[in-house]
């Protein structure tokens, strides 16, 4: 495995290794604040004495969604929130690791390319210690020089050619993990409405167990959790979509970049850069014209 494979894969496990971190202490946080909720004062609250004018408060807090209502969806009442949250890490997993591999300096590092690029048009570089300077620099213009300098004297439109067809290979490789944010893109809405469905499902056969008022309420806390995972499903295609556009624009600037460095190296090494064009009417080269003769 190349070092550079190596630290594309190290930088994607470190992100999801951190958003698992994340989730995890934030639920083990929710739990603990749960468990030591104190319960003398609302004991002490239960037995005082209640004036004859008070009036008493809407339970407006248990029908809203909070910090506990959001851990009790994660912890049983809604299976697909654990989906979604799976869906939001690989999502913000793979956009950090390309964000990160696509980087300028990475792909096309401009002080290897015009310290390339002037030795070469000086010509301080042959054939084998061209490739020997690309080898050294692990990135992906110093391999498509490489693809160039193996054609070296050969035509400009058989070393285009060439390099076309052996270059593609890092185009797609520029391209890796982008289309993972595409498919969480598409899936996390629909793993978010049916986690709707399901808690609404599962609100309304509540209601059997209930009586009066206490109906109404619990299927307004019901609906109100259950539309929680369809809030997280949005949230999380809206990142993904941005990331995935974002990220699609960045290898296209790349790839066009590329293009233009390939065809200025092309013009170094080709054919016609390294033998002088012939003058077709005199047979002798531009560069030594034929010294006529003259009768005295």
């Amino acid at each position: 495995m190349s070092a550079r494979r190596f630290a594309s894969r190290s930088l994607l496990v470190f992100a999801v290794a951190f958003a698992l971190g994340w989730m995890n202490s934030a639920t083990a946080q929710a739990v603990k604040d749960e468990a030591e909720a104190p319960a003398k004062p609302a004991a002490a609250a239960a037995n005082a004495p209640t004036p004859a004018n008070a009036q008493t408060p809407a339970k407006t807090a248990a029908g809203g969604v909070n910090k506990d209502s959001v851990l009790r969806l994660f912890t049983g009442s809604n299976p697909m929130m654990w989906l979604l949250g799976l869906c939001s890490i690989v999502t913000l997993g793979f956009a950090l690791e390309r964000v990160v591999a696509l980087r300028r300096s990475r792909v096309i590092p401009r002080d290897f390319v015009e310290r390339f690029h002037e030795r070469l048009s000086g010509g301080k570089l042959d054939r084998d210690r061209a490739i020997e300077l690309c080898r050294a620099n692990d990135s992906a213009a110093a391999r498509i020089f490489a693809h160039v300098v193996r054609y070296w004297g050969l035509p400009a439109a058989t070393i285009r050619q060439a390099v076309e067809a052996d270059a593609a290979g890092e185009i797609v490789d520029l391209k890796r993990h982008i289309r993972v944010l595409n498919g969480t893109s598409t899936l996390a809405p629909l793993l978010g409405l049916l986690g709707t469905v399901i808690g609404m499902i599962e609100s309304f056969d509540a209601l059997g167990s209930k009586s009066g008022g206490a109906k109404s309420e619990a299927l307004a806390q019901g609906i109100s959790l259950a539309l929680v995972s369809t809030a997280v499903g949005l949230g999380v295609a809206i990142v993904s979509v941005s990331m995935y556009y974002f990220l699609l624009n960045k290898v296209d600037i790349l790839v066009r970049d590329l293009d233009e460095q390939a065809r200025r190296a092309i013009d170094l090494v080709s054919a016609e850069a390294i033998r002088p064009p012939v003058d077709r009417r005199t047979g002798f080269s531009s560069e030594h014209p034929r010294h006529e003769s003259r009768i005295h």
